[in-house]
């Protein structure tokens, strides 16, 4: 039995597979993805920063809606929103565009900024005369009105779109 078992040898095992790629045109694709990654990448970085202004915009109406809770703050608060637009229309469009804009004008420009009728026939109609009305009248806008006026308000910031 031992003769019969002498006459055996190891089995040779293949050689292990390569997992390199064995052609140029995988070296081609590779290079492609890679640089698509990195144009990707960019974009989406040049796209991030070019909404920087929206980011603080809404962190300001944030703020100046968390501040209308006390009586005291309500007239300072809701005078800064037609500044808060203002800026932050100017960070999109051309300032000669934009300046010179007021009333009904601006309601327009608002408007037509995101395709919306929002400002001309909705709660946007408050924002022209927020600036310069007593405090008598900063009372009597109802707690709705505010809110309608800031859901707008976060809507137009997140959605505007520059207007040619």
């Amino acid at each position: 039995m031992d003769e019969a078992l002498a006459g055996l040898k190891e089995i040779a095992l293949p050689e292990h597979v390569s997992y390199a790629p064995q052609t140029v045109a995988w070296y081609i694709l590779f290079g492609l993805m890679f640089f698509g990654a990195i144009w990707i990448a960019l974009r989406l970085y040049r796209t991030w920063t070019a909404n920087r202004y929206r980011r603080e915009a809404l962190i300001r109406l944030a703020d100046i809606q968390s501040s209308l809770k006390g009586s005291r703050t309500r007239r300072t608060g809701v005078a800064a929103l037609p500044a808060l637009v203002k800026q932050t229309a100017l960070a999109f469009a051309s300032r000669e565009s934009v300046a010179g804009l007021s009333g009904n004008d601006w309601l327009a420009f608002l408007d037509s900024s995101y395709s919306g009728r929002g400002f001309s026939e909705g709660a946007g109609r408050l924002l022209p005369e927020l600036s310069y009305q007593h405090a008598s009248r900063v009372e009597q806008i109802t707690d709705q009105e505010l809110a309608d006026l800031f859901d707008l308000l976060r809507l137009w910031i997140r959605r505007h779109h520059a207007v040619i």
